[in-house]
């Protein structure tokens, strides 16, 4: 069972990608009949879940959030659940469906490539820890662009406020245009660093020159 379940309901908010404009690797799986899927560019904004089916805590905390959220939310998402525990059958995830009663458009798979998982999961930052039998990870859902861009992060389990939010992201991520990237460099946190450092030199080069007009002012002949 994940350690970061209790705080995921009070931490959940959308989080900027840490690499804007990544796409990330193809990775091959199976489904709950053992068919063959592929997780990649699907055409349209797209929800990554990483779960594994014996988790008790933050795994079908978030899938339930997300399947009370989806209706209330005008946002239309391809979502996907990935096992990422290898001791994982087509039963498992028939059975993780089933128990928690997800829609039956959503996917439900499982990695045949254990280090594919590990190189995609390193690309996202997300980290998964052996711990007891289970494992330790943090609550995150990945959102994806209609032509595969990661446009954000939900971290915790999310509302629809949220999902309608990652949805205009996932949507901005493919265009391109100058505006749409001073948009999604603005949401960033580094870049309130960068205009409150601007604009605290700006103020201070306005006093500057204020000081020295005053300054030559008091010095011209009377």
């Amino acid at each position: 069972m994940s350690s970061f379940w209790v705080m995921s309901l009070m931490l959940a908010e959308l989080l900027p990608p840490a690499q804007p404009g990544l796409v990330p690797r193809s990775l091959a799986v199976l489904d709950e009949q053992d068919g063959h899927q592929n997780f990649g560019t699907a055409g349209e904004p797209t929800l990554l879940v990483p779960i594994f089916t014996r988790c008790t805590g933050s795994c079908p905390l978030t899938a339930v959030a997300l399947k009370q959220a989806m209706p209330g939310a005008p946002a239309d998402f391809r979502v996907v659940l990935l096992s990422f525990d290898p001791k994982d059958t087509a039963a498992d995830l028939r059975l993780f469906r089933k128990r928690l009663d997800l829609p039956s458009e959503w996917l439900v798979v499982r990695s045949i490539d254990a280090a594919a998982t590990r190189e995609l999961f390193d690309d996202l930052d997300f980290r998964v820890m052996n711990s007891g039998g289970g494992f330790n990870h943090a609550d995150q859902t990945f959102v994806f662009s209609p032509k595969g861009l990661w446009a954000a992060t939900l971290s915790g389990p999310p509302s629809k406020e949220e999902l309608s939010s990652a949805h205009r992201r996932a949507l901005a991520a493919d265009d391109r245009t100058a505006s749409r990237r001073l948009g999604a460099w603005l949401i960033r946190p580094e870049a309130w660093i960068v205009l409150a450092c601007a604009g605290f030199g700006f103020s201070l080069a306005a006093v500057l020159l204020l000081a020295r007009r005053v300054k030559a002012g008091s010095a011209a002949p009377q």
